[in-house]
């Protein structure tokens, strides 16, 4: 019974290895050239798994046509990319030990004890981070971060060591809620 059960565990496994394979698209992931910045990659990975929109259907042809229109199509604004200086801090309480970043307010950072949206934060990688507080972060002067980044998200960022401080970074406010909230200052 027991040579039985490893054999059906082989097969499941050879099963979802291969059905894997079959659906993986390398072009979806992989289509960006060498000289393609890392957000760039990961923006251009992410529209690739999203749905077909639903303008690109062909409608089926009916009998009475439909009016002209002449207003142009609705399409969404592009994420705000704000490039700039990041800081680095222990966490924010309720996230210890989590990977998250904290945002100026200006940029939609705030505080409520749970996840305020997602932001991608690139320097040496790309990486989607939740927002769960907020910091002064100098705004408005010459030592102005756009980004504090908690110590366990650090190392996925950015190859500098933690001690280094502070590192070059793009943020991407990919998430709705944190693109309404900028206002661009």
């Amino acid at each position: 019974m027991t040579d039985r059960l490893a054999a059906l565990v082989a097969a499941l496994l050879v099963a979802l290895l291969a059905l894997t394979w079959v659906t993986f698209d390398p072009q979806g992931i992989s289509s960006g050239s060498a000289a393609a910045s890392p957000e760039e990659q990961i923006l251009a990975a992410r529209s690739s798994l999203l749905p077909e929109p639903a303008h690109d259907k062909v409608p089926l042809p009916s009998r009475t046509p439909a009016p002209a229109s002449t207003a142009p199509a609705a399409t969404a604004p592009p994420a705000p990319v704000i490039d700039g200086i990041a800081s680095n801090y222990p966490g924010t309480a309720g996230f210890l030990g989590q990977p998250v970043v904290a945002l100026p307010g200006a940029m939609g950072g705030r505080y409520s004890g749970g996840v305020q949206g997602y932001a991608t934060v690139c320097a040496d990688r790309c990486v989607r981070v939740a927002v769960v507080d907020w910091c002064q972060c100098y705004w408005g002067t010459s030592d102005q971060r756009v980004v504090d980044i908690s110590h366990a998200a650090w190392p996925l960022i950015t190859d500098k060591p933690l001690s280094a401080g502070l590192v070059q970074v793009r943020v991407i406010l990919d998430d709705p809620r944190l693109a309404a909230a900028w206002n661009g200052s």
